[in-house]
């Protein structure tokens, strides 16, 4: 595995391995402090009957099936990704269930819809892999009718905990996964972009992932030993007592792992732009 692989959802089509995204897209998925979030995200939504809806880097489609459900035959959720083998899949799961969503490969940069097109939209741990997240919210602002409710959940790679006593080569490994993305703190940053965009009634909600041990490794596993070791951050016989400490906490049932992240909810304001 390449050991910046998670880095590589900036651009699946171009990783050489985009199976590996939807292996752990579906792994992550699959756990419940994940759904958890995922499904007070469709509460702060209020998603209804009969409404519009953007889900933006929808993956595998797993939230936009759901949020078809919420809106109904006289709904429409339209899911985009910047995959084309992420949307091939999505279309996939989604061909044997009656549902009112459309699939499609865009830019969240360059959103082809008109304004004001959507009675919603919504972007689940996306924005950490944009080259702008300010106009990706622009965007997602711009398609939204006014009053509409805009969605951004992202976590904040500083908030990574792990049970391990060595503190300082824990915080090592943190900040070299931290400082690995273009924004590792792009969590925390999220209400100050709504605020700036102009969005009002406002609302932060922090929500605490559980990482599993497979999830768990590739943010402080080998991937960001290899990388903390090639900073001179830390030494190779101090990355394998890591490793070691890491799998012996696995083996024994006492790995312990969260991350953090907020989910914000905006609407749009009558006058936007």
């Amino acid at each position: 595995m390449d050991k910046h692989k998670l880095f590589g959802f900036t651009d699946v089509d171009q990783s050489g391995d985009a199976d590996y995204f939807i292996r752990f897209l579906d792994e992550a998925s699959a756990d419940e402090s994940f759904q958890a979030y995922k499904q007070h995200s469709f509460a702060l939504l209020e998603l209804q009957q009969g409404q519009r809806v953007l889900d933006v880097g929808c993956g595998t489609g797993e939230d936009a099936r759901t949020m078809a459900r919420f809106v109904g035959p006289e709904g429409r959720v339209v899911a985009m990704d910047g995959s084309a083998r992420m949307i091939a899949v999505a279309s996939q799961r989604a061909a044997s269930v009656n549902l009112p969503i459309a699939f499609q490969v865009g830019d969240v940069h360059r959103l082809p819809f008109a304004d004001d097109s959507f009675d919603a939209s919504r972007a689940d741990r996306i924005f950490m892999h944009l080259e702008s997240p300010e106009t990706a919210l622009g965007e997602m602002l711009r398609v939204t009718r006014p009053g509409g409710r805009v969605l951004v959940y992202e976590v904040d790679f500083e908030t990574l905990t792990v049970d391990l006593p060595d503190r300082a080569r824990a915080r090592t490994v943190v900040n070299t996964w931290c400082d690995g993305f273009r924004n590792g703190w792009l969590g925390r940053h999220i209400p100050a972009l709504f605020r700036t965009a102009g969005l009002y009634d406002i609302r932060i909600t922090p929500a605490t992932l559980w990482l599993r041990y497979p999830v768990a490794m590739q943010m402080i596993g080998p991937p960001t030993v290899e990388r903390a070791c090639a900073l001179g951050a830390m030494t190779p016989d101090e990355g394998e007592n890591w490793l070691r400490q890491l799998h012996e906490r696995f083996e024994s049932g006492l790995l312990f792992c969260t991350l953090t992240g907020f989910l914000v909810v905006g609407r749009k304001p009558e006058r936007f732009g």
